[in-house]
C-alpha cells in the first residue's frame, strides 16, 4: 500500500506530540517505528512492525492516542492500527494486515527475520550530515557497503530523537537492497523473544534465526542492563556472528562505559569496533534537515519559517521534524499559506518582541507559586538547591511549551546564557525520562501547560 502523504505528515505531528506526553520507554518501544500510511472514512490507518505493537496499542494508548490526532488535525479521526509488512529487500510498505493482532510476535521456525518494518524514510540519502554526526554517518555507510570488515561491532550513541535509528535502518535497507540478509530488532523485542523462546522451549530456533543474518541491527541496547538471561542469550549470540565474520551494530543512548549493570565482558565486546557519537546538530544542520523536511511537505514552507522554527527547537530532531509537520498540518487543514505567524499560533511560541508579556510571565508565576518561591527569586542570582531546580524546570517550560530559543529563556529568567539554558533543559528531559516520582511530582504543574 503506498503511503499516503497527508496521513504521513499528520502522523509525524502527533508523534511529535505523543513524546512529550508518554515516558520514553513507552515512545521508543511502541511507537516510535509506527507509520501513518492512509486516511479512510475519517480512520486514520497506522502500520506497525508487529501484531504485538498492533494489539498493544489497541488496549493500552488508543484514547490518548485519538485526542492527540484531534488536537493536530482539529476534527474528530479514529485511528487503527496495522500490522505493515515488508518484502525482503525493499523498503515501501507491501499491504497492511487487517486481521485482528492474535499473532505471536515470535516468528515461526525457518521464518526469515528480515521481513520487518523499516522505515522507507530512514535513508542513507535522506539523512543530514553534520559536524555533530559525521563520523557515525561516514561508520554507518561503510558496515552498509562492507560487512564485517572495518569496524565490527558498530557502536553508535547519542540522547535520544538524534538519527541512531535513522543510520541503523538506513543500514539494514542499503545491505537488504544489495542481498543481504538484515535481523533488525529493538532490544525490547529481542529480550521478548529470547524469554518467549525459552518458555515454549524453542531457544534452538532462536538461535537459528538470529545467527543466520548477515547483519544483526540492535537498537536501544541500553535495555539490556540489569536482564541477566538475556544478556547471557546475546554474548552467545555476539560471539557466534563476530567469528563467523557476521556484522554487529549496535545504538544506545550513551557509551558502553556508562552502562549500568552491564556484564563486563559485553561491555568489552561493544567496545572491540569504533564507537561514534551523535551529538545535538547545530543550527546550520537543524535549518538543513528541516528544509529536507520541508521538500515532502503538502504545502510550501519558506525560508523565514524554516530559520524560525530550526532557531527554537534545538533539542532533538525527532521534535524538530514534528514541529515542522505540526505548522504544515495546520496550514493544510486550514487551508492558509505558512507563515510566522501560524507557526506560532501551532507551535504555542512567543514571539521574540513579545518577551515579557503575559504568557511567559504566567508559566514563571505558576512555576514559583508550585515552589512556594517567589517570582523574583526565580530570576535572581540565587543558587540554592530549591531555586536552582525550580529555575531549571521553568526553563524546561519555556522551551517545551512556548518554544522560547535559549537566548530568549535566558533573558526571560535574569539573564542566564544559553549554555546553562541548554543544559537546564536537557538535565530535566533526562530526568522525567528515568525518575518516575521526579515526573508524577510535577504531572499537576505540566497538565496546566499541555506539556506531558
Amino acid at each position: 500500500m503506498p503511503v499516503d502523504t497527508s496521513a504521513h505528515h499528520i502522523w509525524e505531528a502527533v508523534l511529535g506530540r505523543l513524546q512529550l506526553q508518554v515516558t520514553r520507554p513507552s515512545f521508543e518501544t511502541w511507537l516510535r517505528d509506527t507509520v501513518g500510511v492512509d486516511i479512510e472514512d475519517q480512520t486514520l490507518v497506522v502500520a506497525v512492525p508487529t501484531p504485538f505493537a498492533a494489539e498493544w496499542l489497541e488496549r493500552r494508548m488508543h484514547a490518548l492516542i485519538e485526542d492527540a490526532v484531534s488536537a493536530v488535525t482539529d476534527a474528530a479521526i479514529h485511528v487503527a492500527f496495522r500490522v505493515a509488512i515488508t518484502n525482503a529487500g525493499t523498503q515501501r510498505v507491501e499491504h497492511v494486515v487487517t486481521e485482528p493482532a492474535t499473532t505471536s510476535s515470535i516468528a515461526p521456525q525457518g521464518k526469515s527475520v528480515t521481513n520487518v518494518l523499516l522505515n522507507p524514510r530512514y535513508t542513507f540519502d535522506s539523512f543530514v550530515v553534520g559536524g555533530s554526526n559525521q563520523l557515525a554517518y561516514a561508520a554507518s555507510m561503510a558496515v552498509a557497503d562492507a560487512p564485517g570488515v572495518a569496524y565490527n561491532p558498530l557502536f553508535l550513541y547519542g540522547a535520544v530523537g538524534l538519527g541512531k535509528t535513522h543510520l541503523l535502518q538506513a543500514i539494514g535497507a542499503r545491505a537488504q537492497a544489495a542481498g543481504r540478509t538484515v535481523a533488525y530488532v529493538t532490544c525490547e523485542q529481542f529480550t521478548n523473544e529470547f524469554l518467549s523462546a525459552i518458555k515454549d522451549r524453542r531457544t534452538e530456533s532462536f538461535r537459528a534465526r538470529y545467527r543466520s543474518a548477515d547483519l544483526l541491527l540492535i537498537d536501544d541496547v541500553q535495555f539490556i542492563s540489569g536482564k541477566e538471561g538475556t544478556q547471557e542469550g546475546f554474548f552467545h549470540t555476539f560471539n557466534a556472528l563476530h567469528d563467523s565474520g557476521r556484522q554487529i551494530v549496535l545504538t544506545c543512548d550513551r557509551p558502553p562505559s556508562a552502562l549500568p549493570l552491564l556484564e563486563e565482558r559485553l561491555r568489552s565486546r561493544f567496545e572491540w569496533g569504533l564507537l561514534a557519537d551523535i551529538g545535538q546538530p547545530s543550527l546550520e544542520t537543524r535549518t538543513a534537515m528541516l528544509s529536507l523536511f520541508a521538500e515532502s511537505s503538502p504545502v510550501p514552507v519558506s525560508r523565514s519559517v524554516i530559520d524560525f522554527i530550526a532557531d527554537r527547537t534545538t533539542s532533538n530532531v525527532r521534535l524538530l521534524q514534528g514541529c515542522l509537520n505540526r505548522v504544515t498540518a495546520m496550514a493544510h487543514f486550514t487551508n492558509t499559506p505558512v507563515t510566522i505567524e501560524l507557526a506560532q499560533s501551532a507551535l504555542g511560541i512567543v514571539a521574540a518582541q513579545d518577551l515579557g508579556t503575559s504568557a511567559p510571565k504566567a508559566a514563571i508565576a505558576a512555576i514559583a507559586a508550585h515552589f512556594n518561591l517567589s517570582q523574583a527569586a526565580l530570576v535572581s542570582g540565587r543558587r540554592d538547591r530549591p531555586v536552582a531546580n525550580a529555575r531549571q524546570i521553568a526553563m524546561y517550560v519555556l522551551n517545551t511549551h512556548h518554544k522560547l530559543s535559549p537566548d530568549e529563556i535566558g533573558s526571560a529568567l535574569g539573564g542566564r546564557d544559553r549554555t546553562t539554558v541548554i543544559y537546564s533543559v536537557k538535565k530535566v528531559a533526562k530526568r522525567l525520562a528515568s525518575d518516575k516520582e521526579f515526573a508524577d511530582s510535577l504531572l499537576p504543574l505540566f497538565n496546566s501547560f499541555s506539556v506531558l
